[in-house]
């Protein structure tokens, strides 16, 4: 009784200390417990103004747009574990919602309830939409992404503050305390910059942004130029012969966002997306009198001219600590003292005056809007708030330009490749993330650098990229994944589909695990020895019907480290943030629970064919298991090797003494002796334990593998980059 007792205790201190320590706390917009909640449908203005109202905390949303269900629920988890309860989901199909509120309940009563919201995919009939997506006769882009910024766009209008975001997006430290204080709480709008004056659509938050301004306005006509395009192309197609053959809309909600913030850059507006439409259409740009080049620079340069992208802002007191610039330092300072820069530029209402210039875009409409233009514009309409100037009507030309304008920004604006401006704000994985500022187990200097992360783009290569970078920076969680797949063992990804080919075919659970124990990768092993260990590792996990615990590399073996670091001969005897000696673009990600525990994944394994099958009705493959989920699995089962919990590798018991520190020699072990030294004892512990561990204590291979395990093991070698590195050509190895 006493001990259950302590363990409640404990559990509830654990739980006080985490609550204590949660990022809203600095700027008191905890919302977590203080939000009513909402499940349902967004299309009508009476629904969508009920959900904010359940949602919002003082006048503030945070919205994202998803169709997978496992990304939405972790991003959820995200910004609640940081006290941002305030978030509106916006899902696909309302079974997702009630799914996802399945997932989190019955939720603490320090958290609350939380939102989620849809949008009609039938209509009346119960026809399917085609695009899912009511407003949306044809695709352009994503219809989720579409979802999101209609939410936004109405939200703002009804006069919310909203945190615009994708699901790969995540709290590091108090954003609300970043925004709310100068200089950038005098910017409307504040976005994540691609390159240039180019929009990323991953991130924005807009703040005191009136119904009738630039803002609200760019947000409406970023998706009214999509739907009427999607609705009606005919005059493209007037002027391109070329489009008319294919009629294909190759544009995306962040390249149309991108030039009505242009438009309202230059006070007209201005449809770059034409240059898409036509292409290199030689008869469309004759007809028009200009070059596509022509064109571009009419409409690029006057926006480049305007913009203030060297722009500096004092700051002061706790503020001037906690912004970074330079991030490849490890005091992390400013350009200049007590100033940062913010790519600046302001914000007109357009307004067309009755002028269409060709090199703009001209008109690129059919000036009769179809049922669902109309229907568009009803919407924003329904909301009963003062909207702004139309910009094709000559007659509001004067009230257009009296319209107040508006401060737009620019964050994490890359400067060179060590410097960033606005990435104390919100920035990347390439610029901050990967050099471990966004390591939540790590000491506290490294995560109040940077308020908001965004994992995109310049990614190691792989397919499972985002989920392991929030893995390794202890922000995946792991209680929702297990409840999202019902099992402790499926939230590992060797025990879930590869592909949604197979969607319904159950892949088999694997439950044991084969690894290396402590020690037995070195940082004396070459890459090359270091593939040897591995693929000796997948000899036996295939053996044995097991998975194998890919291992994490030493940090300091030469291999990890960057060519400047591997040219310095210096290899680190401790490690620090930022990281900047290791190879953290293709080849090592790092993690761990602390600086001197730190362990590097190897990215050659982050591929489908390294950890999960793709054929799960037959033994297509092994399958393996990142270093940070066997950290995992190691750390939730107290997992140690034991003489019980290592393998029998020869003489029916484990070698009396394993090598000595630093071996680097393989031993040889027969396939039949490993079958049938460890079969009973295999099975015995599946009888008691969830998910057992065999310990290899030294380093392996299996030369006389046959039958289907020989079968098996070489197709997995030929399909695995990490385990055929060694066929590999010099120049394809340098970007694993």
């Amino acid at each position: 009784m006493v001990r259950w007792v302590y363990v409640f205790l404990n559990i509830v201190a654990q739980l006080l200390v985490a609550t204590a320590n949660r990022a809203c706390e600095r700027s008191k917009y905890c919302s977590h417990g203080k939000i009513k909640g909402y499940i349902g449908p967004l299309d009508t203005a009476a629904q969508l103004r009920e959900a904010l109202e359940a949602t919002h905390y003082k006048g503030e949303v945070i919205v994202f747009g998803e169709t997978r269900l496992s990304d939405a629920a972790q991003a959820l988890a995200r910004f609640r574990e940081v006290g941002y309860a305030h978030v509106l989901p916006v899902l696909e199909e309302a079974s997702q919602c009630h799914h996802i509120r399945s997932v989190f309940f019955p939720w603490p009563s320090d958290e609350g309830p939380l939102s989620c919201g849809t949008y009609a995919i039938h209509d009346a009939s119960g026809n399917e939409y085609h695009t899912r997506f009511k407003y949306l006769a044809r695709m352009v882009g994503f219809s989720s992404w579409w979802r999101k910024w209609f939410t936004v766009g109405r939200a703002v209008a009804l006069g919310y503050n909203v945190m615009a975001v994708d699901s790969d997006v995540l709290v590091l430290d108090d954003w609300y305390w970043r925004v709310k204080q100068p200089p950038l709480s005098d910017f409307n709008m504040l976005t994540q910059n691609e390159w240039g004056v180019s929009f990323n659509g991953g991130f924005s938050y807009i703040q005191n942004a009136t119904s009738s301004g630039p803002v609200a306005w760019l947000l409406f006509e970023a998706l009214h130029r999509a739907v009427r395009w999607a609705e009606d192309d005919s005059a493209i197609m007037a002027i391109s012969p070329a489009y008319a053959s294919r009629r294909q809309i190759g544009l995306n909600d962040q390249g149309i966002l991108q030039e009505c913030l242009h438009s309202a850059v230059l006070g007209h507006p201005v449809y770059p997306s034409v240059l898409a439409f036509y292409g290199d259409d030689k008869e469309a740009f004759s007809r028009l009198g200009m070059t596509g080049d022509t064109m571009f620079r009419a409409m690029n340069d006057p926006v480049y001219k305007a913009w203030q992208m060297g722009q500096r802002y004092p700051v002061s007191g706790e503020l001037a600590e906690a912004v970074c610039e330079r991030y490849m330092e490890a005091d992390c300072p400013t350009y200049e003292k007590d100033t940062v820069q913010i790519s600046t530029v302001e914000l007109k209402m357009p307004h067309s005056g009755g002028k269409w210039p060709v090199e703009f875009g001209g008109y690129p409409f059919n000036r009769t809007p179809g049922p669902l233009t109309t229907a568009y514009r009803q919407a924003y309409a329904d909301l009963g708030v003062n909207l702004w100037p139309d910009p094709e009507d000559p007659a509001t030309e004067a009230a257009a330009r009296g319209t107040k304008p508006e401060r737009f920004g620019y964050l994490s604006y890359r400067t060179t490749d060590t410097e960033c401006s606005g990435c104390w704000a919100e920035s990347t994985w390439w610029m901050t993330g990967r050099h471990g500022w966004w390591h939540k187990q790590l000491p506290g200097y490294a995560r109040r650098k940077v308020g908001i992360g965004h994992i995109w783009a310049n990614l190691f290569p792989g397919e499972y990229q985002k989920e392991i970078i929030l893995m390794h920076t202890g922000w995946y969680n792991w209680r929702v994944a297990a409840r999202l797949a019902k099992s402790r063992s499926r939230v590992y990804i060797a025990n879930q589909l590869c592909t949604f080919n197979h969607i319904h075919n159950p892949v088999p659970d694997i439950r044991t695990v084969v690894a290396y124990q402590p020690g037995v990768i070195h940082a004396n092993l070459s890459k090359e020895q270091y593939v040897q260990a591995v693929q000796g590792l997948a000899q036996v996990a295939v053996a044995l019907g097991s998975i194998a615990a890919w291992p994490a590399a030493a940090c300091d073996s030469e291999w990890a480290l960057t060519e400047e670091a591997h040219k310095s001969g210096r290899r680190p005897t401790e490690h620090a943030v930022p990281w900047s000696y290791l190879n953290t673009y293709y080849t090592v990600q790092p993690f761990g629970e602390n600086l001197q525990g730190l362990q590097c994944e190897w990215a050659g394994f982050s591929h489908y064919d390294c950890l999960c099958t793709q054929q799960p009705d037959r033994l297509e493959v092994g399958r393996g298991m990142l270093a940070v989920e066997f950290q995992h699995l190691v750390t939730s089962t107290r997992a140690v090797p034991s003489l019980d919990t290592t393998l029998k590798l020869e003489d029916g018991v484990p070698a009396a003494a394993p090598p000595p520190a630093g071996n680097i020699a393989r031993q040889a072990v027969r396939y039949r002796d490993l079958i049938a030294l460890n079969a009973k004892f295999v099975f015995r512990r599946l009888q008691t334990e969830q998910m057992p561990i065999f310990w290899l204590d030294r380093l392996v291979e299996v030369s006389d593998l046959d039958g289907e395990a020989a079968d098996q093991f070489n197709h997995w070698r030929t399909k695995c980059l990490a385990l055929h590195y060694l066929d590999l050509t010099e120049e394809q190895r340098g970007r694993v």
